[in-house]
């Protein structure tokens, strides 16, 4: 069954409107050695009933006068470490329940799945960490994602929040893959950098509650 490319962009924002996602986008980009491209959906933020993903993106192969898909298959961002995932369907109803599935039984990587959680709640938890590691001069009162570019390639992906703190003080900070194998906290306390290195995201509310606890003065 031919799909038109209109027919299911608009499909993908109907079903995720602005009640459900801060921002869809897409890009076109060249597939070496193919007539093909490849059409980019990025999707910041999805958060409706139960469900809530910091981030993915969906792949398609589309033709190169940008009219129709040519592959009977999406492939969407399964974790922030470029790991991808290839899903196959005959026509837009199937299309729509293995979409919906994805975002419904949380069909991620541990890494979106722990930002995921984090930005349900992030300054309780972590001045529940501050509180359980005797800091009391010391809290949380806001704790904000703040996407600052939403197309980009995999590998160049990060996440910034901005955090306000009791005694008025700001800190930025960014948290992005570094190599295979480790993930970089970086904090920005007035004019300072703080770096922090990590094999996984287990244990992000200790790294930002720890940096808050021994650098704030």
């Amino acid at each position: 069954m031919e799909i038109l490319i209109s027919d299911l962009v608009n499909n993908i924002k109907e079903s995720f409107d602005s009640t459900k996602v801060v921002s869809v986008d897409t890009v076109y980009e060249k597939i070496e050695d193919s007539n093909d491209l490849k059409l980019v959906v990025f999707m910041n933020s999805i958060l409706y009933d139960d469900i809530n993903i910091i981030y993915t993106k969906l792949i398609f192969i589309v033709s190169e006068d940008k009219y129709k898909i040519t592959k009977n298959y999406f492939t969407y961002l399964y974790d922030i470490n470029c790991e991808y995932v290839r899903l196959g369907f005959e026509d837009m109803e199937e299309f729509k329940s293995k979409l919906k599935n994805v975002f419904e039984k949380t069909k991620f990587g541990d890494n979106i799945k722990i930002l995921s959680e984090f930005i349900k709640s992030p300054a309780v938890l972590v001045n529940e960490w501050l509180s359980e590691n005797d800091v009391s001069d010391l809290s949380v009162t806001g704790f904000k994602y703040e996407p600052k570019i939403k197309i980009m390639p995999c590998k160049s992906l990060f996440f910034s929040f901005a955090i306000n703190l009791s005694n008025e003080q700001s800190v930025d900070l960014e948290i992005s893959k570094y190599r295979k194998t480790s993930y970089i906290f970086k904090f920005k306390i007035l004019d300072n950098y703080e770096t922090v290195e990590q094999e996984n995201l287990n244990n992000l509310v200790q790294v930002v509650g720890d940096t808050l606890k021994n650098k704030i003065k």
